[in-house]
């Protein structure tokens, strides 16, 4: 039965995710790493890192609006060629110098490039399968931690060769996906995405008012929108202290950091194992997508919780495990719900504000935890941070509720 589910996805969703795999191997060659090489090979301090990496996710908020923008009011297509052209020369220009100055603009270019990038995957994913729906967006997803899990692992090996190995290897990932990409979404997907689908009752309004532009957008549909970019910003805060804070934290406890890299090994693991049971869970109980990123988010406050209370290593890999299922319900539910609220011809815009919840969480996520982690001990940030998970899933619920009005109010069915 998985199988038959999984031959109903069109051939151009597959080759869009096997760009999205190759491209994501490239990416994480170094995003890793960005740290280890500001401050080992262009010997700045680990707090000028730190200012690397805030203007970089600062450049990708901004990419992740322009993207949108973009994709509605000039081409999704063109849009995506020419950020993913972009990179590959920042990429071997940033894999050509060690002026650290020079490197710094060039990463936070390419962080607005990668931010334009990330949400037209998802519009360009809906916009060639519109049907599909979440089953659109959730595959880019995995496709894209695919990536990830193979990537983490050769980047390190790049770079114990060269530093540049690892740029100009990204590079050349970009190279293949753009060559798949142009090769596979042509500019007539985009136009017949945009057309009404001949099923659809209101099929001849639409076509009427397509003339007129985009729709403006009722400030009921914004708030809806904004509690649930709220809610993915929280998590994200919460999950980036994965990667920041709690490696800190497992190292009081005594254990090694091969420890903790083993931790986004069972991330990985998961992601892949889990999602045919996921799908089939979704399927068997018809859990709607605000059922989906609620219940996401409460395997969030469980994962933070068990990490609060017990000091085991046990409790920290059954901890990532319990984190990785509400990542994996969350992640592509928040955009596949932000297609939903979209008015027409403001599509692209939807994904890049949903988006936008992930790099802002990036942007704060790290100096709000070394704050709390210095002021509070650890176990006051792992209290916080629990205490966090549980507003993210009162901001769902509210966008349940809220959204819910907008149905009422506009003939929507919620």
């Amino acid at each position: 039965m998985m199988f038959a589910a999984l031959r109903a996805y069109p051939r151009i969703i597959w080759l869009m995710s096997l760009g999205v795999v190759v491209s994501a191997v490239g990416e994480s060659f170094f995003w890793p790493l960005t740290t280890t090489y500001v401050h080992q090979a262009l010997g700045q301090t680990l707090a000028m890192a730190g200012v690397v990496l805030l203007l970089q996710f600062s450049a990708c908020l901004i990419g992740n609006l322009a993207g949108g923008m973009l994709f509605d009011r000039w081409s999704g297509r063109k849009t995506m060629i020419l950020a993913v052209l972009t990179s590959i020369v920042l990429l071997i220009l940033m894999g050509s110098t060690t002026n650290f100055y020079l490197y710094m603009a060039l990463q936070t270019l390419l962080g607005f490039c990668n931010g334009i990038y990330w949400p037209i995957q998802r519009a360009v994913a809906l916009a060639v399968w519109p049907e599909g729906g979440r089953r659109a967006v959730n595959i880019i997803y995995v496709a894209n931690n695919l990536g990830v899990a193979v990537g983490a692992a050769s980047g390190g090996l790049l770079a114990s060769l060269s530093f540049s190995y690892a740029f100009w290897g990204n590079a050349l990932t970009y190279v293949f996906f753009l060559i798949l990409f142009m090769s596979v979404v042509k500019d007539h997907h985009m136009k017949l995405a945009q057309q009404p689908r001949k099923d659809d009752p209101s099929a001849s309004e639409s076509n009427e008012t397509a003339k007129l532009g985009p729709e403006r957008v009722p400030a009921q549909v914004w708030v809806t929108l904004g509690m649930l970019v709220l809610g993915l910003t929280i998590l994200v805060v919460a999950y980036i202290q994965w990667q920041t804070t709690i490696p800190t934290y497992i190292q009081l406890l005594g254990f090694s950091m091969p420890a903790y890299s083993f931790l986004w090994t069972v991330n990985g693991f998961v992601i892949v194992a889990m999602q045919p049971v996921l799908a089939w869970a979704i399927k068997r109980f018809n859990l709607s997508l605000y059922a989906q990123i609620v219940i996401g988010a409460l395997w969030f406050v469980l994962a933070m919780l068990l990490v609060t209370y017990s000091v085991s290593y046990a409790a920290l890999v059954v901890g990532m495990m319990i984190l990785t299922i509400g990542e994996m319900l969350v992640w592509p539910g928040v955009p596949s719900l932000a297609s939903e609220l979209a008015v027409r011809g403001r599509e692209g815009l939807f994904q890049g504000i949903a988006m936008s919840g992930q790099s802002i969480g990036r942007m704060i996520g790290p100096l709000l935890g070394a704050f709390l982690y210095e002021q509070l001990a650890p176990s006051g940030l792992l209290i916080s941070m629990t205490a966090l998970c549980g507003v993210a899933v009162l901001c769902f619920a509210l966008h349940k509720k809220t959204f819910r009005k907008r149905s009422n109010n506009v003939g929507l069915s919620a």
